[in-house]
């Protein structure tokens, strides 16, 4: 077997069903989370050092699913193609920067335009060298994907991600593409400062406090649900402080006066005077 024949990978797809296998039927990947992590991958991050050659291929096995289940021999023959200064494939670090922004520009199309006549042209081109078969896994009918390598693994995700036509949203905050778990989130879950908060975090705080300095009836209620929480939470020992059930129902009042006020059913300024009682 020729060192060539050792990229080659067996991936999994439903037939009636969402997700991608790779070799290993107990372990799915959701459909396009595998291509969005590859094409955000940092690679910088890959080490690749002659003293070192096996933290080498324990962090490439760490770029995408295929690279973790390919043999050893294949990850070796990146490290080596990687510290070939006389290597011109594209099965090396170099290769993967063009892959990341050639998908990265395919995905950004279907996000943009949908499976619009544009998005079929700018895809269409690439082909895909695949030998697939229906088969049954596990009790389960899949289709069985023999691929030639790496940029034929890509490609066929991105297939998925069309035929599945796979919700795919561009966050709010860090601007990258990410996969919402429902359609009315915009902001993904990857961290974003260096104390650990995602964009998520960041992002809704953010927008409820720029919605909050906008709204005056908001603002007096915040103020408000601060100050009632605060009496809440302390131990009970002056006559002003409140239980938890006392809390909830003071909160749910409030909350019902202030759909109240901001539709004008009740005053706007009855119910900032009611919420400083």
């Amino acid at each position: 077997m020729s060192r060539q024949e050792n990229l080659y990978i067996h991936i999994y797809t439903g037939v009636r069903t969402e997700g991608m296998t790779y070799i290993n039927p107990e372990e799915s990947f959701e459909t396009g989370q595998a291509l969005l992590d590859f094409i955000y991958a940092d690679l910088s991050e890959i080490s690749l050092k002659e003293d070192d050659i096996a933290a080498g291929m324990v962090s490439i096995g760490q770029i995408h699913p295929y690279f973790s289940h390919i043999s050893a021999e294949a990850r070796r023959l990146f490290v080596d193609n990687c510290m070939n200064a006389t290597y011109e494939g594209s099965y090396c670090i170099d290769g993967l920067i063009v892959l990341q922004k050639r998908f990265a520009g395919y995905l950004e199309a279907f996000v943009s335009d949908g499976l619009t006549e544009k998005t079929i042209e700018t895809i269409g081109k690439y082909r895909l060298y695949s030998l697939s078969q229906y088969t049954m896994l596990d009790g389960v009918p899949m289709v069985d994907h023999f691929l030639m390598g790496f940029e034929d693994c890509l490609y066929l995700e991105l297939m998925e991600i069309i035929r599945c036509q796979t919700l795919i949203k561009i966050c709010k905050n860090c601007g990258r593409m990410f996969l919402p778990r429902k359609s009315n989130i915009d902001y993904c879950h990857r961290i974003f400062t260096e104390d650990g908060k995602t964009c998520q975090d960041v992002g809704y705080t953010q927008t409820f406090a720029r919605t909050v300095k906008n709204d005056e009836l908001l603002q007096a209620y915040t103020r408000a649900y601060k100050a009632h929480y605060a009496r809440m939470s302390k131990p009970r020992k002056r006559a002003g402080n409140l239980s938890r059930e006392d809390f909830e129902k003071w909160y749910q009042e409030a909350k019902d006066k202030l759909g109240l006020a901001r539709s004008g059913a009740l005053d706007a300024a009855e119910f900032k005077e009611w919420l400083k009682k």
